[in-house]
């Protein structure tokens, strides 16, 4: 009898021991195809950026006062507070974020650019008169988006090519001195959109380098009465003058871990 009640419990500590060995295998299974579908996503940005940009307010009343005429002049397409520029400089920028299956990533953006070249100022579209002023000025831009790498065969040609989209916000630093000085309107920030393409070639197991050409442009918002807008002067821009500020083109070396 204490053979058979022996003989039992043996019986049920083996088929405990393989329940629990087969729940863990199960555990690593699921562990296994979750890595195989996620993965962590880390990319370095490193190249130059060409910007031209243009800032105006279209006039309400499209009346001018001519100095040497000494009159009025009307101008149906009359705008006021010109600012504009055109230069480049140095851009770098940090994502991370996901991967899935290795071809869809999406990511947070954090980077900036600095625009060196010449701003160009003026009261009214007909004045004569411009005010330039050479300078290097900081852009800080963050913001998400995602990249496809719609190629999957190591063998292909094309594997590591990738085209994405990223939506950024823009601050303007160091604009609000030389607006001051001339007493214009001034919105210190940028909504922007910026469309990339580019290939790169693998280093190790997770590693690639590569190189991506991108393009984004950007638009500003109205000024608000509120204390959290810097405002200058006593025209600020409308909420009907919301247009295409800026165009920007680069060029640069990123790194990819993913």
């Amino acid at each position: 009898m204490l053979l058979r009640v022996a003989f039992l419990i043996l019986c049920l500590v083996v088929y405990s021991i393989g329940a629990v060995s087969d729940s863990t295998q199960q555990t690593k299974r699921k562990r296994s195809r979750a890595r195989n579908i996620v993965y962590p996503y880390f990319e370095l940005t490193l190249g130059g950026m060409y910007s031209t940009s243009e800032y105006k307010t279209k006039s309400e009343k499209n009346f001018y006062h001519d100095l040497e005429r000494g009159e009025m002049v009307y101008d149906k397409g009359l705008y006021y507070d010109l600012y504009s520029f055109d230069g480049g400089g140095p851009s770098i920028d940090f994502r991370a974020g996901v991967l899935f299956v290795k071809r869809f990533a999406i990511f947070l953006d954090f980077g900036c650019f600095w625009s060196i070249g010449d701003y160009r100022y003026k009261y009214y579209s007909l004045d004569k008169e411009e005010f330039v002023e050479k300078a290097a000025r900081t852009r800080i831009q963050y913001g998400f988006g995602f990249r496809v790498y719609p190629f999957a065969n190591e063998l292909s040609k094309m594997y590591g090519t990738f085209i994405g989209t990223t939506i950024k916000g823009v601050e303007l630093l160091n604009d609000e001195d030389a607006w001051e000085k001339y007493g214009m309107t001034y919105v210190g920030s940028e909504s922007g959109l910026q469309f990339e393409m580019g290939k790169v070639w693998k280093l190790s197991e997770h590693y690639f380098i590569g190189a991506a050409l991108n393009f984004m442009f950007c638009w500003s918002e109205y000024q608000k009465e509120d204390k959290d807008v810097f405002r200058i002067g006593e025209n600020p821009r409308r909420e009907d003058d919301i247009t295409l500020n800026s165009l920007h083109f680069g060029l640069a070396v990123t790194i990819v871990r993913k």
